[in-house]
């Protein structure tokens, strides 16, 4: 079996056309990492100018520091426009500015916390006081026993455990999930990976081959075995090659770990998010996240190129599958709300840590309330264990006497 492994393992991954790829798809990765940071802030003198002021702001909401934030903001608005990304690339040499404006998001966030979103909002309800009317409404319709009412009363407790959020300077880590937790990440990983294992069973079956070879001593189970387990492996060393680059080279141009032990709610991006995490710690489910999700992607593309006779045809429905994920969980509020359990556990959605992590989500399954994370690892292993078992019932059926 292991022998096997090792010479599929040679064929798919260091093949002279694989390793060219992935030295190319590590110099990607590196840049994007380095130019998302510079990005953020011009330079590493002007990181730590931001890192020496930052060090005063830090800790619960100043009110004589909010007004002037807010004074700042208002100037930049009159100057730049409104559009936060054009107000981000004018300012990013200029430190006090930066700060200034990322204690009036902070300050918004603290809004939020205590206020929550507009009644009439699409998102879930989040904030204590708006958590608590919709109690009191619950409660008034007679309703304390509904699953409604759990959900805001379990999520109000978090939110009181959790605290007023604190304003620290998570520069790097607000990069580092930006790159991790966005559409592009998906595009960057999963048209790669559709590309590098479309041949895994496609090449095989297009010869002919496949007959005779599962036919052979070594036996059906074994030789789809091994390809499954490269697959998997081609899969980590992608994602781990993303996750490595992005991280080193995000953190070249800061040169400090600051922020490392902040809540992840000091994150904008995380700031609704229920879970009581660090940034490191998070950093670390993020990225285990990500290695699971292309895993099972990867199993996808596996199974589909075990039904097709072309490379080109295995990796076009493999990437029409994530364009599409993608097109529906970029449709307007009318028509997600009609399909929300698709985009919920979507390629699009599911893979997304922002999605999955960065708020408060539970499903009620036979009465009991279940976290998006954790009904997301249910729906992805079902997904790879159907896979799985349509690549083997696929193979058995082509096998020869």
């Amino acid at each position: 079996m292991m022998s096997l492994f090792r010479f599929e393992l040679r064929k798919m991954l260091f093949h002279k056309k694989t390793v060219i790829l992935l030295i190319c798809l590590f110099v990607l990765y590196s840049l994007i990492g380095f130019a998302t940071s510079l990005f953020m802030i011009g330079s590493g003198s002007s990181y730590r100018t931001y890192e020496e002021l930052a060090a005063a702001f830090e800790g619960p909401l100043d009110k004589k520091k909010t007004e002037q934030s807010k004074k700042v903001y208002e100037e930049m608005n009159t100057r730049y426009g409104t559009d936060p990304r054009m107000i981000a690339r004018s300012i990013k040499d200029q430190p006090e500015t930066m700060l200034a404006l990322k204690y009036y998001e902070f300050a918004g966030q603290v809004d939020e916390y205590w206020n929550g979103t507009p009644p009439k909002s699409v998102e879930e309800p989040y904030g204590i006081a708006l958590l608590q009317s919709k109690l009191a409404e619950l409660e008034g319709q007679g309703k304390k026993n509904s699953f409604e009412y759990k959900k805001y009363s379990d999520a109000l407790q978090t939110l009181k455990k959790l605290g007023e959020p604190e304003f620290a300077n998570i520069l790097l880590w607000e990069n580092l999930f930006t790159n991790w937790g966005e559409h592009t990440m998906q595009f960057l990983l999963f048209i790669p990976l559709a590309f590098m294992i479309a041949p895994v069973f496609a090449v095989e079956r297009s010869t002919g081959m496949d007959n005779l070879i599962l036919s052979s001593r070594y036996g059906r189970r074994k030789i789809v075995t091994a390809k499954l387990l490269c697959i998997l492996v081609m899969s980590a060393v992608v994602v781990a090659l993303y996750l490595a680059a992005t991280f080193v080279f995000g953190f070249l141009p800061h040169a400090s770990l600051h922020g490392w032990n902040a809540p992840i709610q000091s994150i904008p991006a995380y700031a609704r998010s229920m879970f009581g995490v660090d940034a490191w710690q998070f950093a670390v489910v993020g990225a285990g996240w990500i290695i699971f999700t292309g895993a099972v992607y990867s199993l996808i593309i596996g199974f589909i190129s075990s039904r097709m006779k072309s490379q080109i045809g295995t990796a076009g429905i493999s990437l029409a599958l994530l364009f599409v994920n993608v097109g529906l969980a970029a449709m307007g509020d009318t028509a997600t709300q009609r399909l929300q359990p698709v985009i919920d556990f979507g390629l699009a959605n599911v893979t997304l840590i922002k999605e999955v992590f960065g708020g408060y989500k539970v499903f009620n399954v036979f009465g009991m309330s279940v976290s998006y994370p954790v009904m997301a690892v249910c729906v992805l292993f079902a997904i790879a264990a159907l896979a799985v078992f349509g690549v083997y019932r696929g193979q058995k059926n082509r096998t020869v006497a």
